[in-house]
Formats: C-alpha cells, sequence, structure tokens
C-alpha cells in the first residue's frame, strides 16, 4: 500500500480530539493480535508446516492491505479486515519464529533482543517526529521507492542464491532497518497532519502497524547474522 505525503482523499469528516487515541488505540489491539497469533500457532504448528498454510496467510494480508481503500469506511467489515490482518501476520511469522528458537542456541537472547531494539527504535522515532519542525512528508515518495526496492531485492534473493550471503543478509537488513525506522517516524508525524484533516483511523493504524512489524522482523534478522549461534 503506498504512503504518501501529507494528503488524503478520503471524505472530510468531523474531527475530535480522541481521533489521534483511536488510532494509537487500533494500533495498540493489532499488536495484542499479532502475539495472539503466534501463540496460537505455535499450538497449531505441525498444521501450518506440513499444509503451507502461512502462504494463504499471506496472500489474505496482501489482499486485505490493497483492498484497503474499498473497506476502511464500512463498519463492522472494517473492524474484522483490520483484526484479521495482524492475526494472520502473527500465524504467517510462527515458522520464522520457532526456527529462530529451536534453531540458534541464543534465539531466546536474539528474540528479545530485537523486540527491545524494536520498542527503542519506535520511541526514538515517536520522539523525532513529534519534536522536529522538519515536515517529513518530502520524504515520502522516496521511502516507497526504497520499500519497492526492498521488496525487489527479497524477491531476487528467493532466486539467485549468491545473494544469500551473511554479508548481504547484514547489508539488506541494516538497510531495512533504516528505511522502516524512518517509515515510523514518517507515519507518526503523518497521523498528527493528517487526523487534522479528518483521515481514517484505519489506514494510518495499518501503516504504522506494518513500520513496526517490519521494523521488528529486520532487526531480528540482522541480529541473527551478526550474534546467532546456530546450533
Amino acid at each position: 500500500m503506498q504512503k504518501s505525503a501529507y494528503t488524503t482523499h478520503s471524505r472530510p469528516i468531523t474531527l475530535t480530539q480522541s481521533t489521534e487515541a483511536q488510532v494509537y488505540g487500533l494500533f495498540a489491539v493489532a499488536m495484542g493480535l499479532t502475539v495472539l497469533g503466534v501463540y496460537t500457532g505455535m499450538h497449531f504448528i505441525d498444521l501450518i508446516m506440513t499444509s503451507g498454510i502461512h502462504i494463504l496467510f499471506l496472500i489474505i494480508q496482501l489482499g486485505i492491505i490493497l483492498s484497503a481503500r474499498l473497506w476502511v469506511n464500512k463498519s463492522p467489515l472494517n473492524y474484522v479486515l483490520f483484526g484479521v490482518l495482524p492475526l494472520f501476520s502473527g500465524l504467517m511469522i510462527t515458522p520464522f519464529i520457532l526456527y529462530v528458537l529451536t534453531g540458534y542456541a541464543n534465539g531466546g537472547t536474539i528474540l528479545v533482543n530485537a523486540l527491545s531494539a524494536t520498542g527503542f527504535m519506535a520511541a526514538s522515532a515517536a520522539v523525532f517526529a513529534k519534536t522536529t519542525s522538519w515536515n517529513m512528508g518530502v520524504m515520502g515518495k522516496a521511502l516507497f521507492f526504497a520499500l519497492i526496492g526492498l521488496i525487489g531485492f527479497g524477491l531476487l534473493q528467493f532466486f539467485v542464491p549468491s545473494l544469500r550471503t551473511t554479508q548481504m543478509e547484514m547489508a539488506i537488513s541494516g538497510i531495512g532497518i533504516v528505511v522502516f525506522a524512518l517509515f515510523t517516524a514518517y507515519d507518526i508525524q503523518r497521523i498528527a497532519h493528517l487526523g487534522k484533516v479528518g483521515a481514517n483511523p484505519f489506514i494510518l493504524a495499518i501503516s504504522l502497524y506494518l513500520d513496526i512489524f517490519n521494523l521488528f522482523l529486520y532487526i531480528l534478522r540482522f541480529m541473527l547474522m551478526l550474534s546467532g549461534n546456530r546450533r
């Protein structure tokens, strides 16, 4: 889903002081549902691994994200699909989380460190976005093209094994961390700006959720390459 500068084509609505709080409330619910998805996935890991159903979860996620503009204003469908997105995200990454925990002697420590680092970087991005006088909207297009580049290179790695070296993984993970840390700051500032013109809170919450979710995954990948001790 494309992230743009501080403009919106949504139908203006009456703004209340709780608009920004609603966005962060939805985001908090999304994070909780992600944890629930991982927890549930751990109990059905054999089914997930043997059936390949996590690929279906990915396809459904992409469908929900790409069609967001069509359903965000339709209640209660917006609440249902918004909840399905993070729940399926948690189910989808369960095999990777299990791989980290069982495939690395220090996997548990790395996972905790990645979560802590994600929280720290997200908080730092929030402080910067809230205190800077710089309009980060000018970064919108650059960040979008950087995101396309990350996706394209990730697909290339899938088909070209020589691009899966430790050095290459660390480099692409490092770039991903920078991109999504900037996306986080960009979207936090965007929430404050677009909230004033009545932007849909579901769209903003999805954007912030995807920022933090992907930031965590790139940090985890980077830490695995940096200090992972395979069993």
